[in-house]
């Protein structure tokens, strides 16, 4: 939530050529049943023959967990839109709603994933990236400061392999880190903190995808922010793939999911979510 300051094989049936009828021989004509019979052994083989990707790589998985193989962990790491807020203008004390795992775009890419890999998303509303640690704390006291989270889940979770991390937008209503040449490098330091502590604990170190959020919508303005925060919302992205470049990450724009015609202009809708897991799936999976 964007805040101003004040996570069997199949085998063909092999042809019995003793059942062929021999060409000097009368053909009998099938009863109704030998034929109702026929048709449902053909109907079975092709069943077999249609067995689903999803159905194969669940088979797989679980062949994998029996073994004792360990599936790999991949962390989706960011705010409100890893979070699943429904967009909303209330303000009210019931203001935080959430989408069903159904929905969330972590929970989607796991899916996708037919059982390659455990997603784990730890998304948390209002959470700034380029924060230093213990910077800002919300109501509870719980730290602003993404840096303060990222490594404990990272540990939590060791060994990661896949670490998806998208912050930015709600950086944009700090002062200090309201332009996106300050923000990019700072959630890139954010990111490098959850690499030290997977190397702390040993092991091979995470492959990182970097996302650069979908930049705000114009209804932002109607809630009182600054309408350059759009500009800077897309600016975002460059800054951001060039932190990836030099840091040797995979980057990823989310833009082309679509634009944020939500009514807060903040929070992705069900289209979003799915598109943009589709979207990292073909990064993820290829």
């Amino acid at each position: 939530m964007f805040q101003p300051d004040h996570s069997r094989n199949y085998k063909s049936e092999e042809i019995n050529e003793a059942a062929l009828p021999m060409a000097n021989q009368p053909r009998a004509h099938p009863s109704r049943r030998h034929f109702l019979a026929s048709v449902t052994a053909i109907a079975g083989g092709a069943a077999m023959m249609t067995i689903s990707a999803e159905a194969q790589a669940q088979e797989r998985s679980k062949a994998s967990r029996q073994a004792g193989a360990r599936v790999p962990t991949l962390l989706a790491f960011g705010d409100s839109n890893t979070w699943g807020y429904v967009p909303q203008r209330d303000e009210g004390p019931t203001r935080y709603s959430r989408y069903d795992p159904s929905i969330r775009w972590p929970m989607l890419l796991q899916r996708a994933g037919l059982g390659r890999f455990r997603v784990v998303e730890h998304g948390i509303c209002g959470l700034v990236g380029g924060l230093g640690s213990g910077e800002a704390r919300f109501d509870d006291g719980t730290s602003r400061a993404a840096i303060d989270h990222i490594r404990g889940v990272t540990l939590a979770n060791w060994p990661v392999d896949e670490l998806v991390v998208m912050l930015g937008t709600n950086d944009l209503a700090y002062p200090s880190l309201s332009q996106p040449e300050i923000i990019a490098p700072k959630i890139a330091a954010t990111v490098v903190a959850a690499l030290e502590s997977h190397r702390w604990l040993g092991g091979k170190l995470p492959a990182v995808t970097l996302v650069s959020p979908i930049p705000l919508g114009r209804r932002v303005v109607e809630l009182g922010i600054a309408e350059d925060a759009l500009t800077r919302s897309r600016q975002l992205a460059p800054v951001l793939a060039e932190q990836a470049r030099l840091n040797g990450w995979r980057f990823l724009d989310a833009a082309p999911v679509g634009e944020l015609e939500t009514v807060d202009g903040i929070h992705w809708d069900v289209s979003h979510h799915r598109r943009f897991a589709e979207m990292l799936g073909q990064v993820i999976f290829a």
